[in-house]
């Protein structure tokens, strides 16, 4: 199992077009997308819907959640590799004020990429691939192995952290 990470799109459709033919190419399973998508980036998310979690961002409205082909909640969920995984946006939920169980976190809004480790948890965000405040559009991927950050652009391993 092998899962794509990004976040913040932004209605960025060359850039989300990008991330799918990333998809595509690398055989991905699925793909999480951690909020802040907006409406021309869904219509090119909704050609594999049934391999996305998502989740709302604070720039999703309900206009654009109510023409994805998948579902947008605030908190979604998923259970890979043994690991407990929350999917949020972060601008609701976060590592501070998500006081369920998890193993790890996966979030945007900050539009900086991280790896960071926590104890028992681990915290994901994928930084942005339209509006990068680190300078680098990136997105994650996620493996039985571990998690790596990855430049948009040239593909190189940004950060990284094996399990």
């Amino acid at each position: 199992m092998k899962i794509l990470i990004v976040s913040d799109l932004h209605n960025d459709i060359e850039n989300t077009q990008k991330a799918v033919d990333i998809f595509h190419r690398g055989n991905f399973d699925k793909m999480y997308v951690a909020g802040d998508i907006l409406y021309d980036s869904i219509e090119i998310l909704n050609s594999i819907s049934d391999k996305i979690l998502a989740v709302r961002g604070n720039c999703d409205f309900q206009e654009e959640v109510d023409h994805a082909l998948f579902n947008m909640p605030y908190l979604n969920y998923d259970y890979v590799f043994g690991k407990f995984v929350v999917l949020t946006h972060g601008h609701y939920y976060d590592e501070y004020n998500y006081d369920q169980g998890y193993d790890i976190m996966v979030k945007g809004h900050s539009h900086i990429s991280m790896i960071k480790k926590e104890g028992l948890h681990l915290i994901l965000n994928p930084g942005s691939i339209s509006r990068p405040r680190d300078g680098r559009r990136s997105y994650m991927i996620l493996d039985d192995e571990g998690v790596e950050i990855k430049d948009l652009k040239t593909g190189e391993t940004i950060d990284s952290l094996k399990f």
